[in-house]
């Protein structure tokens, strides 16, 4: 005697439900790691800039001692500290501005990293050092640090 059984196909896989819940959760996960990530990366290309700006200050107080006067270029030649910009921190700040006042005593300079526009970090601020080892980034335009203000020291 033979039975005819029916069988229920299995289920298998997963529900529309359940796959919006995995979309969800994934969506807020990305919405919280995507920007902390940008942030991190910011915060590389910025300390790079700074670190950079800190060599050519040092440098500026090597050519001090040297010349009895501060380097006005940052490349070679008279008056040059005989340096570029690294490739890597090029690709999102122009090359540094340096700015020396050799009419007073004692001699001074301001070295300013400006973001490129479009870059990056083109929202980030322009980065400033002075002769007296002063260092901020500058937001608000003034090329000078603003206690209180929104100019960040670093």
């Amino acid at each position: 005697m033979m039975m005819n059984h029916r069988t229920e196909p299995k289920s298998s896989g997963f529900t529309l439900i359940e796959l919006m819940m995995v979309v969800a959760i994934i969506s807020i996960l990305l919405a919280i790691a995507v920007p902390a990530y940008n942030e991190y990366i910011n915060r590389a290309h910025r300390a790079a800039a700074q670190q950079f700006l800190l060599d050519v200050a040092q440098r500026q107080e090597q050519y001090l001692l040297d010349n009895r006067q501060y380097a006005t270029v940052l490349g070679a030649g008279a008056g040059g500290l005989g340096m570029s910009t690294p490739a890597d921190i090029a690709a999102d700040y122009a090359d540094p501005a340096i700015t020396v006042n050799i009419a007073g005593t004692p001699p001074s300079f301001l070295l300013s990293m400006a973001p490129k526009a479009g870059a990056r970090m083109a929202a980030d601020g322009t980065l400033f050092i002075n002769n007296r080892t002063e260092k901020w980034r500058e937001t608000d335009g003034d090329k000078k640090y603003t206690a209180g203000g929104t100019d960040k020291l670093w």
